[in-house]
C-alpha cells in the first residue's frame, strides 16, 4: 500500500486537533471545576446531576420557608409573653384595688392604668408581620353584628321580610327574605339571609357578596372583603328591627381585633326612632365605658355615661341591722337611669319597687344575708350586721349617678352622634323619640379574622401552619380576656368590689390560656427547628453526590492537561520534520 504525504499530512494534523480538542477539554474541567457540563459528557451522570440540583433547590425553597415560619412563630411567642405579663399586671392592680380600703377615687385612678392595660393588650393581638396580622387566619372581614334574637323565628310576606344593606359602599335594593311566612331556626336565618343578599342585582353587579352567620343568639353579616375597606351596614327594611339590626354594632377589617358600640333601644321606649349599628372611629379616643343616650323630648338629647357609682342610701327609719355591701351596674344595656327602693316586708322577705314610675318590680323575694339582688341591670348585695337582719318596713334606696357627656343637644333623624371615639345614628322610624327614651351604648371589642392557615411548606407533601387563631387565644378559648379586663376596667370606675372579684376570677384562666397557646407556639417552633436540622443534613448529602457526579478531580486534570500539552508539542514537531523532508518544502 502506497502512503502519500497528504495521507501522512493528514494523519498527523488530525491527532494534532484531538490533542487540542483534548486539551482544551480538560483546561475547561481545570477552570470550572466540573467534570460534566453537558449531557454528552456522561448521560447517566448528567441526569444525576439534574435530580440532585432539583433537590437542592427544594431544600433551599423549604429552609426559607423554615426561617420565615420561625420568624413568625418568634414574633408570636414574643407578643404572647407580652400579653402574658400585661394580664400579670391586671390582675396585681385586681388584688390591690379589691380590697374595701380602698376609695372610689383609688378605684377611678386604678381604672385609669387597666385602660392602658387594656390598649397594650389590644396592641399585641393586633401585631402584624410583613403587613400581616400574626393573630388571625388569611383575612380580616368587616361585619355587622346584630342584636341577640329569639330563635326560630317567623318572617312573613309584606310583614318582617325585607331588608337594605350596604356592603364595602355599596347600597343593594330591597331584599326579599320570603314569599310566605316561614319558621327557621338561626342556622336557617343566616343562610337565607346570605343566600337572598348575595343575590340583589347592584350587589353582584358591584362584585360584593357576604357571608353571614348565626353566633349563640345573635346573627352578623361580614363582607367577604378584605381589609379596611370592607364594612357592612343594615340601613333598612321591614325585617331589620327582628333581625336584630335596629342597633348592634359595626365594625371594619381594619385590624383583627377591633373595638365595638353595641347600640340597643331600651325596652320601655314609647317612640318611634330606631338606631343604626354603632361604631368606634377612634380607640385612641374611646373610653371602654358604657353610655345611654337619654331623650329629653323630641328633638333634644342627653348623652350620659353610665359607666359610674351605684349610690345607696338607707332607709331614715330602718330599725333593722342590715347594710348594704356592695352593689353595682352588671349589665348597662338594661339600665333606665330610674330610681329604686329595696322594700322589706318581713325580716325575711322584700319587693323592688320603681319610685321613678311607681311600678313594682317584684315581690315576695326571699332576703339572703350576703347574696345579690339583681334588677335592671343593677345588682345590691345587703349583709346582716352585727346586731342581726332587717326588719319590717326597712328599705334602700339604690340609683345611678351617670357623668353628663353631652346636654341638651339638637335631635334631627339621621344625623350622626359622636362622643369619646363614638359615632352612632338615630333616625325616625314610625315616627319621632319621645321624652324619656333611652339608647344604651356597650363598649367591647370583637374578633373579626378567619379560621384560614398559614401554612408552609417543609417537605414534599409536609405542611406546618405558622400562625395562631387569634379567638383561641384571646376571645375564644374559654376566656375572653378582652371582655374580662373592660369587666374590670368598668367595676373600678363603677367602685364595684364584687364586680372586681368576678373579673379577677377570669384572670388566673386568661394567663393559663395564653400559656396554653404559648406552649403550642413553642412545639410547632421545635418541629420547625428539628425540620430545619434535617434539611441541613440532606442538603450536605446531595451537595456531596452531586460533587461526586459532576466535580473534576483537580489534580488529575491537571495532570491530564499537562500530557495533552506535551502530546501537542510532540505532534507540532512531528508535524514539523515531516514537513522539512517534504516536496512541498522545496516547491
Amino acid at each position: 500500500m502506497r502512503v502519500t504525504e497528504l495521507q501522512t499530512f493528514g494523519v498527523l494534523a488530525n491527532d494534532l486537533a484531538r490533542a487540542r480538542a483534548r486539551a482544551l477539554e480538560f483546561q475547561e474541567q481545570v477552570s470550572t471545576g466540573k467534570s460534566v457540563r453537558q449531557p454528552s459528557d456522561d448521560p447517566t451522570a448528567f441526569n444525576h446531576i439534574v435530580l440532585d440540583k432539583a433537590s437542592l433547590t427544594a431544600i433551599d425553597q423549604w429552609q426559607r420557608n423554615i426561617g420565615f415560619g420561625q420568624t413568625r412563630l418568634n414574633l408570636s411567642d414574643n407578643m404572647l409573653s407580652q400579653a402574658s405579663e400585661t394580664l400579670s399586671r391586671v390582675q396585681e392592680l385586681a388584688v390591690q384595688f379589691r380590697n374595701d380600703t380602698n376609695s372610689a377615687a383609688d378605684r377611678t385612678a386604678g381604672a385609669k392604668e387597666v385602660r392602658q392595660l387594656f390598649a397594650q393588650l389590644q396592641q399585641s393581638a393586633n401585631t402584624e408581620l410583613n403587613g400581616q396580622p400574626i393573630f388571625t387566619g388569611t383575612s380580616t372581614h368587616g361585619r355587622a353584628t346584630g342584636l341577640a334574637i329569639t330563635t326560630p323565628m317567623t318572617l312573613t310576606n309584606s310583614s318582617n321580610d325585607t331588608l337594605i344593606v350596604t356592603v364595602d359602599g355599596t347600597t343593594s335594593g330591597t331584599i326579599d327574605l320570603t314569599s310566605g311566612t316561614e319558621s327557621l331556626t338561626g342556622a336557617q336565618l343566616a343562610a337565607r339571609v346570605q343566600s337572598r343578599i348575595n343575590a340583589d342585582t347592584a350587589l353582584v353587579n358591584a362584585g360584593k357578596s357576604v357571608t353571614v352567620t348565626f353566633e349563640e343568639d345573635h346573627l352578623v353579616i361580614a363582607s367577604d372583603s378584605n381589609g379596611s375597606q370592607s364594612v357592612v351596614r343594615v340601613t333598612g327594611g321591614l325585617a331589620r328591627t327582628a333581625l336584630g339590626f335596629a342597633g348592634g354594632s359595626e365594625t371594619t377589617g381594619g385590624t383583627p381585633f377591633a373595638l365595638t358600640a353595641t347600640v340597643a333601644s331600651a325596652v320601655g321606649n314609647t317612640g318611634g326612632a330606631v338606631a343604626g349599628q354603632g361604631r368606634v372611629v377612634d380607640d385612641n379616643a374611646a373610653t371602654l365605658d358604657d353610655y345611654v343616650i337619654r331623650f329629653t323630648s323630641s328633638t333634644t338629647y342627653d348623652v350620659l355615661n353610665v359607666t359610674a357609682p351605684v349610690t345607696t342610701s338607707r332607709g331614715p327609719s330602718n330599725t333593722g341591722s342590715a347594710t348594704v355591701l356592695d352593689a353595682g351596674v352588671v349589665n348597662a344595656a338594661q339600665l333606665t337611669l330610674h330610681n329604686y327602693q329595696i322594700q322589706f316586708t318581713s325580716p325575711t322577705q322584700y319587693s323592688v319597687v320603681d319610685q321613678t314610675t311607681s311600678t313594682t318590680l317584684s315581690s315576695g323575694n326571699t332576703y339572703v344575708s350576703g347574696a345579690a339582688i339583681s334588677f335592671a341591670g343593677l345588682r345590691v348585695v345587703l349583709a346582716n350586721g352585727q346586731q342581726g337582719g332587717p326588719q319590717t318596713g326597712d328599705a334602700f334606696s339604690i340609683g345611678v349617678s351617670p357623668r353628663s357627656v353631652l346636654s341638651n343637644q339638637p335631635y334631627a333623624s339621621g344625623s350622626e352622634i359622636s362622643f369619646d371615639g363614638i359615632r352612632v345614628t338615630l333616625s325616625n322610624g314610625t315616627g319621632a323619640p319621645a321624652n324619656g327614651d333611652l339608647f344604651s351604648i356597650v363598649s367591647g371589642l370583637q374578633y373579626q379574622g378567619d379560621a384560614g392557615r398559614q401554612a408552609i411548606e417543609i417537605g414534599t407533601g409536609q405542611t406546618v401552619p405558622t400562625n395562631v387563631a387569634g379567638d383561641r387565644a384571646f376571645t375564644a378559648g374559654g376566656v375572653d380576656i378582652f371582655a374580662s379586663v373592660k369587666q374590670l376596667i368598668s367595676a373600678l370606675r363603677g367602685n364595684d368590689g364584687q364586680g372586681i372579684s368576678d373579673a379577677l376570677g377570669n384572670l388566673n384562666p386568661a394567663i393559663s390560656q395564653i400559656a396554653a397557646i404559648q406552649a403550642e407556639v413553642g412545639a410547632t417552633s421545635n418541629r420547625l427547628n428539628t425540620s430545619a436540622a434535617q434539611l441541613d443534613e440532606t442538603k450536605d448529602f446531595f451537595e456531596q453526590t452531586l460533587s461526586e457526579s459532576q466535580d473534576v478531580d483537580l489534580a488529575k486534570a491537571i495532570s491530564d492537561l499537562t500530557l495533552q500539552q506535551y502530546a501537542i508539542e510532540v505532534a507540532s514537531r512531528t508535524l514539523a520534520k515531516v514537513f522539512q523532508n517534504s516536496l512541498l518544502n522545496y516547491l
